[in-house]
């Protein structure tokens, strides 16, 4: 008999949907998962003397289900692409020596060599800035991109200080992604190690993907996928042995989550109890007939949505909910190697608040729900940044 702490999952892009191809497998991490491929049936009609019924007929079928998660750097980077039908820009890495300078009053990082539009750097994104010296390296440490141009970086918050670049090797690095209307498909497929058997599932695209912060636990999400098909086996789909999954750190929300943003600037005074967001892509399953199970994937609006709960000690986010004033919501995390994500939501609107004293010897929460929705400036509803140690 099978045992869930003798399973394995793994997953592979597929060039085309629903065809596997033909590459080792990459194991993911999970909590656990509601993989599985349901088969609809129709009881035949026909009227018989003997009262029974005749036949049960397979008339569609669905590859669907969940993979839950601890957040990770680096182990979930192929299904966040699958969840925003987009891809991660190309690493930034800039690294010169005695070129690159710091100017606290222009808020922005200067070159006189280095074409930064030609680094691929983009507005609103995040970088990673290391190399200066003065001060402890004070000038080191994660910006947003508030403009790109070819001698100037700017940036929020300013540099520290200003810092000349004779003698230092400063380097730039961040990759983003954005929602976009690029279909990635997986093929998803489940081990049962100590039987021998494998469940593959292809054409598996993210229809949802949620992650929750929670004061005093660790992050946790999943990822909800809509498919093609499945099959059964004795031997896995992938060519060869599997890549084993990045074994970087679990995520907490003790010493892990950094800046939060609320408007473009750090919450002061304000603390938060818990966040959640939540992306779903209304994906749907085409059927055909001459088909079991289906042919395509229908994609539908991204809708970003969340809950946010703080302990009550400003009115300023209240306030923004009742005169319907759009902000903007924006968190990092980072694990204990220096390894770090900041989710952005550019553009939200808050659609519900309450402030309330539930009973006696209780905080006062300030609780909200929220809706992100387009943002002019970057064309995207949900931006995430990765920036390596």
């Amino acid at each position: 008999m099978a045992d869930s702490s003798r399973t394995e999952l793994a997953y592979v892009k597929e060039p085309l949907w629903g065809t596997t191809p033909a590459s080792p497998l990459t194991q993911l991490r999970f909590t656990g998962e509601s993989l599985g491929y349901t088969i609809s049936t129709t009881s035949s009609s026909e009227v018989r003397a003997d009262r029974q019924v005749p036949d049960l007929i397979q008339t569609g079928a669905s590859a669907a289900g969940s993979v839950n998660l601890e957040l990770s750097y680096g182990a979930y980077d192929t299904l966040i692409e699958s969840a925003l039908f987009s891809a991660w820009s190309a690493p930034v890495a800039i690294s010169v020596s005695d070129d690159i300078a710091a100017s606290n009053a222009s808020s922005a990082f200067t070159s006189s060599g280095t074409d930064f539009t030609s680094a691929g750097i983009t507005a609103g994104q995040w970088v990673k800035i290391g190399g200066f010296a003065a001060n402890g390296g004070e000038n080191n440490g994660l910006y947003r991109v508030t403009g790109v141009a070819a001698n100037s970086l700017a940036v929020s918050p300013a540099p520290a200080s200003d810092e000349a670049a004779g003698g230092l090797s400063v380097t730039v690095s961040g990759s983003t992604i954005r929602n976009g209307i690029s279909e990635t498909s997986l093929t998803l497929e489940k081990a049962f190690t100590d039987i021998g058997q494998y469940i593959a599932f292809t054409g598996m695209v993210a229809d949802t993907m949620d992650l929750q912060i929670q004061t005093g636990r660790v992050l946790t999400g999943s990822f909800g996928f809509m498919g093609a098909s499945a099959s059964i086996g004795t031997a896995t789909a992938g060519t060869g042995a599997a890549v084993p999954a990045p074994s970087n750190p679990v995520l907490n929300a003790v010493n892990n989550i950094g800046q939060v943003m609320e408007g473009g600037a750090a919450l002061s005074g304000v603390f938060l109890q818990s966040l959640s967001v939540s992306l779903a892509n209304g994906l749907r399953g085409i059927g055909a007939v001459g088909s079991l199970g289906n042919v395509d994937i229908g994609s539908g609006r991204c809708q970003v949505t969340g809950r946010a709960s703080f302990y009550f000690a400003d009115g300023t986010l209240y306030e923004k909910y009742l005169n319907g004033t759009a902000t903007s919501l924006s968190f990092r995390v980072t694990d204990a190697d220096g390894n770090a994500y900041v989710f952005t939501l550019p553009r939200v609107r808050l659609t519900r608040g309450s402030i309330a004293a539930g009973g006696p010897d209780q905080d006062v929460m300030a609780d909200f729900q929220f809706q992100a929705v387009r943002d002019q400036a970057t064309g995207a509803t949900i931006q995430i940044d990765r920036l390596a140690a």
